[in-house]
């Protein structure tokens, strides 16, 4: 290339840049690609290396990659279908990915600094960013994105991917519809947050729905949701907003449910306290390896919620709280499946479908679906909600 070399070219953009308004960025980039003696494949290059998302921007305009990892300057990994793999991407030096991950954190509303070395953040195209910053973070600053998806997945849609099969599909339509309260669970990546929005969009559209998450990552397709988030404490001294003050106001919402977007400590409590209290067919997502897990974990926040309430008393509140557990899980394939769903009644946890076991499903047990049937819903194996799955 003969002329402006594109290490000119970056030595003059990284020279002029901060002294850009915000306005004058645009401009400056298109008087840069005109630049006499400027290849502007080049130009485009070194642009998209000092702006925006910097390197990632040819992972993030893939639409195959569901998720990025940067594992510092030299190391960036992404999900394909499901499955890791390396990618060929790097930053300069940890300068340049500190860099990036300040762009994206613009107008985020949250901070990331010495003092806060740890974010979560909501990107406007809905991309769910964490970053980590060092001392935290061992040999340079880590950053995952996780990318939503063109289009929220019905249950219909994960009947014909395979996750879930019809008959299940069926069984957990009527508890949606019958307002059984249901509980989420599953590792990392296992497909919660994406069963769970499918099962709101299953809520009646007269009813309104509040969903409550330290951020908002949850897109549910519904005529009727409003969404909170938690806040960090301001700079000016403003108080930090928590799941449990976002889950106390929204009690006075006139919500007709409540939709927790992950469960993780004191605020179980309050979910339990609203699933008791006038709010039936509420939902919630806990971290656990299966669905009794997911019960007992529970109980373990409740407990240290409720410390001066005994044992005894905390696990009837529980049981009497939570009708159905549906436990995900991500195949070595990279495929996101249901393996168990187990409904609570009397004090006892009835397994209503197996997938290791052959994948049939059972007869809920009588409680279950005696709130089903107060509802409006008259459930039977043998007389199946119709799941479209065209």
């Amino acid at each position: 290339m003969s002329g402006v070399s594109a290490d000119e070219l970056r030595e003059r953009v990284v020279r002029e840049l901060p002294a850009l308004s915000a306005l004058g960025v645009a401009a400056a980039v298109d008087a840069w690609l005109a630049a006499p003696g400027v290849d502007a494949g080049a130009a485009a290059r070194v642009a998209a290396e000092l702006l925006g998302a910097g390197p990632l921007e040819a992972l993030l305009a893939d639409p195959r990659v569901s998720e990025i990892m940067v594992n510092g300057p030299r190391q960036v990994h992404v999900e394909i279908e499901g499955r890791l793999q390396p990618s060929d991407v790097r930053f300069g030096d940890e300068h340049q990915l500190r860099a990036v991950i300040d762009r994206l954190l613009a107008g985020t509303g949250r901070r990331l600094d010495e003092s806060t070395p740890t974010v979560d953040a909501v990107l406007r195209d809905g991309t769910r960013l964490n970053a980590v910053l060092p001392p935290v973070a061992v040999g340079g600053p880590l950053l995952t994105l996780r990318r939503p998806r063109v289009r929220a997945l019905q249950l219909g849609d994960l009947v014909r991917d395979g996750g879930i099969p019809p008959a299940l599909a069926a069984f957990l339509h009527a508890a949606v519809e019958g307002r059984c309260n249901l509980l989420v669970s599953g590792g990392t990546g296992a497909g919660k947050t994406t069963l769970l929005a499918a099962l709101c969009a299953l809520v009646p559209g007269d009813q309104r729905i509040v969903t409550v998450e330290d951020v908002a990552e949850l897109h549910v397709e519904h005529p009727h949701v409003v969404a909170q988030q938690c806040r960090d404490p301001l700079d000016g001294g403003g108080a930090a907003l928590d799941l449990r003050a976002l889950l106390r106001n929204t009690l006075r919402m006139r919500p007709d449910r409540i939709v927790v977007g992950e469960v993780r400590g004191a605020e179980a409590a309050d979910m339990v306290a609203a699933m008791n209290t006038g709010h039936p067919g509420s939902m919630g997502t806990v971290h656990a390896n299966s669905a009794r897990d997911a019960v007992a974990r529970l109980e373990a926040m409740l407990s240290l919620a409720w410390p001066a309430v005994g044992v005894r008393t905390v696990r009837r509140w529980l049981f009497t709280a939570v009708d159905v557990v549906v436990h995900c899980e991500r195949e070595a394939s990279g495929r996101r499946v249901v393996a168990e769903v187990v409904a609570v009644d009397d004090g006892n946890m009835a397994t209503v479908y197996d997938g290791a076991q052959g994948g049939t499903l059972h007869r809920p047990p009588p409680r279950c679906l005696e709130r089903m049937a107060r509802n409006g819903v008259d459930f039977a194996p043998d007389r199946l909600l119709r799941v479209d799955v065209a």
